[in-house]
This record gives structure tokens, sequence and C-alpha cells, in this order.
């Protein structure tokens, strides 16, 4: 049931901006026809409220319609306004963040790239500079702060009410049979060469002649797997259901008993031997198994109502400014009158 645990936090323009996260942030200077709001006298523009709708609308299933795009702007700007008041509110408390801790904050952002080339490409594509990224963090960290010190303090969940919300809310963690198993891989895909195809599967045979022999299965995985994902785990990989894997590796698995171990399976991938290592029916998951996700999703439900309350007070206080989030439309020019 880690659907559940959804996590209450700013996160960066960059986060947004490249990784399609709901989140905040603008660029410096907008022009006055790209002002949409202005918040105690700053600016929040019509090109970060953009950025915030293009980050909602990456994570829907489907491509917003017209009338979802204009209740996302409406949205974005309102978590824009929200950001904003806070993190002023952040600076009259003098809250501070440290060189180190957005150096820490960058990095880890860095870390969801695949090398330092892509997150260098993703910031030229969206017109990012380093010193871009480092402001807009060090005001993301500080509202992060505020909001920690004052509305998310002493924030408690107590058993019955974890006990409750699983009670009325069942059919959240009813799931499908689901089997846990362990692979080796040895890659040798249909892009291989023929030869390399053939050099990967004499390996996996190999390695099963060695598991028949009695060798250990996640040893072997270790060493011997080029899934880099599993093979430090002895090749494990968590409960899955069907419907989840490549077809012929999913036949494979659920064929199996717990303890077994597969023939040599091919995929697109390559060469695999699979163990399973477990299994559970189909049914309900037990209190116990997901009050640790029940109790951090109504933690952070209680967060949000806090967050929403400092907002809404912020807000009495302050002077916002709302401006046309859609610039209007030209007026048609008139016809050139004709002689008769």
């Amino acid at each position: 049931m880690g659907n559940l645990r959804c996590g209450v936090r700013f996160v960066s323009w960059f986060g947004l901006a490249l990784l399609g996260w709901p989140g905040v942030g603008w660029p410096a200077g907008p022009a006055a026809d790209e002002v949409a709001a202005r918040v105690n006298g700053t600016v929040i523009s019509r090109t970060a409220v953009r950025a915030v709708v293009q980050g909602l609308a990456a994570a829907r299933d489907a491509a917003p319609d017209a009338k979802q795009i204009e209740q996302l702007s409406r949205d974005a700007l309102d978590s824009l306004i929200a950001f904003e008041l806070l993190y002023q509110e952040s600076q009259r408390r003098s809250i501070g963040v440290s060189e180190a801790d957005i150096d820490a904050e960058v990095e880890h952002t860095k870390g969801r790239f695949a090398s330092g080339e892509d997150y260098a490409a993703a910031l030229a594509q969206r017109r990012l500079s380093v010193e871009d990224v480092r402001r807009d963090t060090r005001k993301t960290l500080a509202v992060n702060r505020l909001l920690e010190q004052t509305a998310w303090q002493g924030i408690e969940v107590s058993s019955a009410q974890v006990r409750r919300f699983y009670e009325e809310n069942r059919e959240q963690f009813k799931r499908p049979a689901e089997i846990r198993a362990s692979h080796i891989l040895v890659r040798g895909g249909q892009e291989a060469a023929a030869a390399e195809r053939a050099s990967a599967q004499q390996r996996v045979q190999a390695l099963l002649a060695e598991i028949q022999g009695g060798a250990d299965f996640a040893a072997l995985a270790r060493q011997h797997s080029q899934d880099p994902a599993t093979a430090a785990t002895g090749g494990d990989l968590g409960f899955f259901s069907r419907g989840t894997m490549e077809p012929a590796f999913e036949q494979a698995a659920f064929a199996l008993k717990p303890g077994t171990v597969s023939s040599v399976v091919q995929t697109p991938y390559g060469f695999h031997l699979i163990k399973v290592t477990d299994q559970r029916p189909a049914g309900y998951a037990p209190l116990a198994e997901v009050q640790a996700d029940v109790s951090a999703l109504l933690r952070d439900e209680e967060k949000r109502r806090r967050q929403d309350q400092l907002v809404a007070k912020l807000k009495q206080q302050a002077q916002v400014e709302l401006l046309p989030l859609l610039k209007p439309s030209p007026k048609p020019k008139a016809a050139p009158a004709t002689k008769r």
C-alpha cells in the first residue's frame, strides 16, 4: 500500500520544471504583460503559472482539455501565492538556509537523473541557470522550515484514528493475488547480435546448473545478475501481481511454487532465471501491514489542513493583487473601407 504515502512538502522550481512535480517557482524579471499576481508587491508571472500547470498536467494519465487547463491554472496560481506568502513570512521570522543545505538538496535532485549530462541538458532545455536553481531551492527550504516550526509542529496520529480510517476505507486495501520473486538477468536482448545472445543463454544455463547443484540463488544474483536495480539485493523483485511484468517472465513466475527455480526464460531484456520466494492470495492487506502508511497519510492530511489555515491567515494580512491569467485575445482589425 505504498501508494497511500503522499508526503506534504513544497518542492523546488527545479523539481517542478524538470521532474513534473506540482511545485512552485518563477523566473526573474517578468514583463508587465506577463504578471499574473502581486503579493505584497512581489510579482508572480504567467510563466510560473504555466510551469506549474505543465507539472500538474504531466502527472495525469491523459492530456487535460481546455476547461481542465483553466482550472489547473487557477490551482497553480493559488499554489504560487501560498508559496510566496509563506516565503515572506519565513523571511520576517529570519529563517535561514545554509549553502550546505542548498548543496545537499540540489545533489538530491540531480540524483534523480541518469547522469550529470542529463541534468545539464534539462537545465538548458528549461533555460535555467545554476543560480536560478539555487535561488529557488533556498526559498523552498525556507518555506519548509517555516512550516516545520509552526503549522506542522506537534501533529500526532493515534492508533484509533488509523484503525477507523482502515475500516472506513477497506476497499483501498484490496489486493490481487501476488507472488514475491527474485531473478538473475544476463543481458542479450533482441537488439543484441546472435552470437551475443547465444553466449548469454549459455551463461544462464551454466548458472542454472550451479543452482541445481546446490549453489545459493541470491549469492549468484549478487555476483552475476546484470539488473542493477536488484542485483545488490540478491535479485529480489518484491511482491507483484499479474499484468505488471513482461508476459513471458510473468507466465513462468506464476507457474512456480515458492522455493522453486524456473528454467531459462527469455524476454526482450535478455535471459532470466526466476525463483519464487513467497506468495499471498487475493484479499485485503492486514492493518498491521499498512498502518505505517495510513498513519503517514493522516499526518499529511493534518499538515495540509494546518498549512491552509496559516496561508489563509497570512492572506488576510497581505495585499494580494490578481490580474487576468490569460492574455485577452486581440481585437480583429476593421476591414478597410472599399470605394464604390
